[in-house]
């Protein structure tokens, strides 16, 4: 297996070497599974696709933009 060297500040380390205690394996096994964790569970389509069940499940008024009377003092101070 290829041998990678990794740099990062003494307080990251501290907490690397005491979870590999806490679980009982070495710090290259931690970092191993933290790195395929993270790159299996990466997103994967455009937002369109991961987003696409969210549309139409909010109900409401449409476009309040076009609703100048809806719209009418959004934004405004309330102050006096």
């Amino acid at each position: 297996m290829p041998t990678v060297t990794v740099k990062m500040p003494k307080e990251l380390h501290a907490r690397l070497e005491a979870e590999a205690r806490r679980g009982g394996t070495t710090k290259s096994a931690l970092l191993r599974e933290a790195f395929a964790n993270r790159t299996t569970t990466a997103p994967t389509g455009s937002l369109y696709e991961r987003a696409r069940h969210l549309i139409g499940s909010v109900d409401g008024p449409g476009d309040l933009s076009a609703r100048s009377k809806t719209m009418e003092g959004y934004g405004s101070s309330r102050r006096p």
